[in-house]
Parts: C-alpha cells; sequence; structure tokens
C-alpha cells in the first residue's frame, strides 16, 4: 500500500525498491591507489511500479497530475505512508526522474513505473544543524618580492616557423 498526502496510489502487485547513492570521488590522481573521497551521502530514492487496469483511467491521469503538481516553480512534495518508506525513516518524497505507464494489451492493463527522491532527509537535516566553519584567509601584501633563489627570466627559444614569425614580428614593434 503507497499513499501520497493520503491519496491512495491503487496499484496492482505493487513493488517498492528502496536505493542511495554513497557517493564517492577517486582520490588517487594518475596513481593505482584506490583511495576515494567522501562526498556526502546522497537521498534514498523509492522506484515503485506496478499495475493498473484500463479500467482505471482516471487513476492512471491522476497519478500523473501529481507528478506534474509544482509549488512556487518547484516540484510539489507529498507526506509518504508506506512500510519501507517508514522503515527507512523517509516522510516527505517528490517526484523524481520520469513516470512510466506501458501498455500491456495481453492482461489490458498499464504497467506503471516512477521514482520518488526523498526531501529533507535525516543526513541533510544533520548538516544544515551543524555549524558552518569560515573558509581560511590566504593573505599576502600585493607586493613583487625579489627572492635570490627564484629561477630568472628565461625565454622559450622559438625555432622554425615560430622563430622566422617572432623575429617579424619584434621588427614591426
Amino acid at each position: 500500500m503507497l499513499t501520497l498526502n493520503a491519496i491512495a496510489i491503487a496499484l496492482k502487485g505493487i513493488r517498492i525498491t528502496a536505493s542511495q547513492e554513497l557517493a564517492t570521488e577517486d582520490a588517487s590522481g594518475q596513481s593505482s591507489s584506490t583511495d576515494t573521497a567522501e562526498t556526502g551521502i546522497k537521498a534514498k530514492m523509492l522506484t515503485v511500479t506496478g499495475f493498473l487496469p484500463f479500467a482505471d483511467q482516471q487513476m492512471l491521469t491522476d497519478l500523473f497530475k501529481l507528478a506534474e503538481a509544482t509549488d512556487g516553480g518547484a516540484r510539489e512534495t507529498y507526506r509518504i505512508a508506506n512500510k519501507t518508506a517508514e522503515t527507512l525513516g523517509i516522510k516527505q518524497v517528490k517526484f523524481s526522474s520520469k513516470i512510466e505507464a506501458v501498455e500491456q494489451e495481453s492482461t489490458r492493463q498499464w504497467n506503471v513505473s516512477f521514482t520518488l527522491a526523498e526531501v529533507q532527509s535525516i543526513p541533510q537535516k544533520k548538516e544544515e544543524r551543524e555549524p558552518q566553519v569560515a573558509a581560511a584567509q590566504q593573505g599576502g601584501t600585493g607586493e613583487a618580492t625579489d627572492d635570490a633563489e627564484s629561477p630568472p627570466e628565461t625565454e622559450v627559444q622559438l625555432t622554425g616557423l615560430l622563430g622566422f614569425l617572432k623575429a617579424i614580428d619584434n621588427r614591426l614593434a
């Protein structure tokens, strides 16, 4: 059973698959190291699939309207009631990615699938409560230094066509 804002989504044979991306980024550079950098815990996703008989045309229309609904320019947020969502601590969701209804002529029904993304996840709430750490400011006087250990001004030796063009440019200047 699945309800969004107390609206029952009456799909037959409903299946809900929960997933969550634990984002990481390769931190090994050009080496063969397996080091990774943690880049956060992303929102949980619920993929919903089920069947809707052709006789329930209004339910399909209503489901697509729920997916298209906006509030102030952003997609509508729904309170969810479902055993899987409750188990994972998901209280609010938005339609995400796509919604699809594929005709199944032999059984006279639609195979409906859509994805719901968690809104205001627990990791997001924790992150928002943490105090913001100010970035360290790097200082400098803005003046050039004359360092004896600095390499001297070097100019690249141009050869061939580039050398010829540089010589013409110097004469014209």
